[in-house]
């Protein structure tokens, strides 16, 4: 039941400062006939955010009158049931970027290629790259103008959801009372040491006993047991819960805990 790790805006991801300057090359090969192009050139799934990625990469070379380049990228998202809307929230996207080297866009053999990776894509949700490609004169006048569209990266929620199917308490002897929880992984991903916690009855604090399953692949059910006081009439029942500590992030967050009954006073 991992604290979700959503955050108000995406990532722009850059290895280091110096991937800020676009590279720029002369002689290079771009694409037959157009002036400029862009492809998505990667899209990482994930049952993590942190490891959820949409890479872009775009290009293009002089045109007669223009003498200066430059390219905007944006990014737009479509949730399930919903219009694609723009990403607005997203650092360093939606500017006009221009090579590093001011020269490039003024020789004939000259290509601007430009990429850009946006990372922490949350899920289920489709993203695709708007990008806007401008040539203009030496003193800023545009003289031609095009946009192009990436194909869609497609996010689906590949996360585990651990859920506590149910618990049965069985008389251990001597009163005490043994209690059998059933935990289930309901997800798209395995979960490697999930861990379960119970407060029974009597317990001064919350979570004091913990068991832990080593593996529990998607769709797979484990039983966890504890052994404690039962419940007096209309007392204090024993309460689990699945991943106690947050450690998994998961594609369900409400689904985690199960009360055992007491019986009726």
């Amino acid at each position: 039941m991992a604290a979700r790790l959503a955050t108000a805006f995406l990532t722009v991801l850059l290895a280091a400062p110096a991937a800020l300057a676009v590279a720029s090359e002369r002689g290079a090969s771009a694409a037959s006939g157009a002036p400029a192009g862009a492809r998505l050139i990667a899209c990482h799934r994930a049952p993590s955010i942190a490891q959820r990625v949409a890479t872009v990469g775009t290009w293009m070379r002089p045109i007669t009158g223009g003498r200066r380049l430059a390219v905007k990228l944006d990014l737009w998202e479509r949730r399930a049931g919903q219009r694609w809307a723009l990403r607005s929230d997203v650092p360093g996207l939606g500017s006009w970027v221009m090579p590093s080297d001011a020269g490039v866009g003024s020789r004939a053999g000259d290509v601007f290629k430009y990429r850009q990776a946006v990372g922490r894509l949350e899920v289920p949700a489709a993203y695709r790259f708007q990008v806007s490609f401008r040539w203009s004169t030496a003193d800023g006048t545009v003289v031609r103008s095009m946009d192009r569209t990436t194909a869609t990266c497609r996010q689906p929620d590949l996360r585990p959801d651990l859920v506590l199917r149910s618990v049965e308490a069985r008389a251990a002897g001597g009163g005490a009372v043994r209690y059998v929880v059933r935990v289930g992984n309901e997800g798209e991903s395995a979960v490697a040491r999930a861990a379960v916690s119970a407060t029974l009855p009597g317990d001064a604090a919350a979570g004091l006993h913990s068991r832990t399953v080593r593996s529990l692949a998607p769709g797979a059910t484990a039983v966890v047991r504890f052994t404690g006081p039962g419940c007096a009439a209309g007392g204090q029942p024993a309460s689990f819960l699945a991943d106690p500590a947050n450690a998994v992030e998961e594609s369900d967050e409400t689904n985690n805990g199960l009360t055992a009954v007491c019986p009726a006073p």
